[in-house]
């Protein structure tokens, strides 16, 4: 059974970049333009995704706003969130989006394969 990815990045670029390579590796992805399509897609129930690439900076809700009802809800708050993001946060924001994020990374300093791979690090570790 192939691992599920939900993408929640305004960027269009950046999301199917990021989706021909999970989807090279054998994950099954989907895309989110907003917070809002995202919830929409998490409350289908169809769509179970092991991971969440988020994006901080999007359109109407923010990903951080995004992150928090996601560890609210008992349904959602084991799925894996990674932020990824070209904001530069500050100390205080790096440290808030660590405690409710499983990962933080900056979009400018990974390449898509070694995005990969740290996710897949990041679920194994989570399985054990």
């Amino acid at each position: 059974m192939s691992k599920k990815l939900l993408i929640v990045d305004d960027s269009r670029g950046n999301s199917e970049l990021y989706r021909i390579r999970f989807e090279f590796d054998n994950w099954e992805v989907k895309i989110a333009y907003s917070a809002e399509k995202a919830l929409e897609i998490l409350k289908e129930g169809d769509y179970r995704p092991d991971a969440m690439l988020l994006d901080l900076m999007l359109p109407k809700m923010q990903g951080d706003e995004l992150l928090e009802v996601i560890r609210n809800k008992p349904k959602l708050k084991d799925i894996a969130v990674i932020v990824l993001t070209a904001l530069s946060l500050n100390r205080e924001d790096e440290e808030r989006i660590s405690g409710e994020a499983d990962d933080y990374i900056s979009k400018t300093s990974i390449t898509p394969q070694e995005l990969v791979k740290r996710v897949n690090t990041l679920l194994a570790s989570r399985a054990k």
